[in-house]
């Protein structure tokens, strides 16, 4: 049985997180968004919207973001979402 993902702006961020490089530069966008979560691409660019609205990532350029607030993914304190 497969377990199937829940496209919202928490599970969207921790992906993004969890993808992100050292730096806190993810490179993606709604297409592999929506991928990822076998959603559309309009519900993807929803929830990134949402989140770029949060202050939680800033886009760069085209299949590019930068999580707003990045921090260490080791650090204890963490938490990555309001």
């Amino acid at each position: 049985m497969r377990r199937m993902k829940y496209l919202n702006r928490e599970q969207a961020f921790h992906f993004i997180w969890e993808n992100a490089d050292r730096d806190g530069i993810w490179q993606g966008d709604a297409a592999s968004l929506a991928a990822e979560f076998e959603e559309s691409e309009q519900a993807a660019e929803a929830v990134l919207d949402e989140l770029h609205g949060r202050r939680l990532i800033e886009k760069l350029y085209t299949g590019t973001f930068i999580i707003s607030d990045w921090r260490e993914k080791d650090d204890p304190n963490d938490e990555w979402i309001d």
